[in-house]
């Protein structure tokens, strides 16, 4: 009889892992827990208005509606210059077109009117009248007192006007104070110290004023002006060299 052989049974040999993989593998699972709860706040942070405001979506939205309103807008005014453009053009064609029938027909001149027209006298221009005032006669007289001269003249109205000249006669006798040129007023050669001479007249006035020069004034010329008031009458002046009469 054969005997058979009894082989032992194999006991599976448990291996026990080492405690360092054991403390790699917590970190790793532990990291990975990190990993996902920084994404969902990070998730969270970024889908969630800040401070109150709109999200970014509803910012672009509005930025999208704004713009559409602005684009509407300009639509709407060039179609509003394009009308008023059009009914500028319609009224002045319009008026072009009326002016033909409004305006007045003129009939051509009969012959009788031509000839009546040939035979009448040309207008008359009337020239203008000159109302300038006029001096004449100046003299210049030396009296008995050396630095005492009697200055003479005669103002006249020459034009057509009608009417009394009222109005101021200014004297002024221009020479040297040594060597610096001087210029003396009426008011300062005047014995009684008045600024002008009185004028009032209906054709002329004789005038004749006694004048004091100072010692050391060595007179070049005298100028006198008449000047009317009002706009009817036109002032006139004249100046002439220092000569004395005797």
């Amino acid at each position: 009889m054969a005997r058979k052989k009894i082989v032992p049974p194999v006991t599976p040999r448990i291996v026990q892992a080492h405690p360092g993989q054991r403390l790699f593998r917590y970190v790793l699972l532990v990291c990975a827990f990190l990993l996902a709860v920084w994404f969902s706040y990070d998730y969270g942070r970024v889908q969630a208005p800040a401070n109150g405001e709109s999200p970014v979506a509803q910012e672009r939205g509005s930025e999208q509606r704004i713009a559409k309103l602005e684009q509407e807008r300009d639509r709407l005014k060039q179609r509003v210059a394009e009308l008023e453009r059009s009914v500028k053009q319609t009224s002045q064609a319009f008026a072009a077109a009326q002016a033909p029938l409004q305006a007045p027909q003129q009939s051509a001149p009969s012959q009788s009117e031509t000839q009546a027209q040939a035979q009448a006298p040309a207008a008359t221009v009337s020239e203008p009248v000159d109302n300038t005032l006029e001096l004449e006669n100046l003299r210049i007289e030396q009296t008995e007192s050396d630095n005492v001269f009697r200055v003479s003249f005669s103002v006249l109205s020459a034009g057509d006007s009608t009417g009394r000249v009222i109005g101021t006669i200014w004297i002024a006798v221009n020479g040297f104070s040594g060597k610096e040129p001087r210029r003396l007023s009426f008011k300062t050669l005047s014995p009684g110290r008045r600024p002008y001479v009185k004028m009032g007249f209906d054709r002329q006035q004789d005038v004749m004023e006694d004048v004091v020069l100072p010692e050391d004034f060595r007179p070049k010329n005298i100028l006198v002006e008449a000047k009317p008031y009002g706009e009817k009458y036109t002032g006139t002046s004249m100046q002439t060299a220092w000569v004395t009469t005797e």
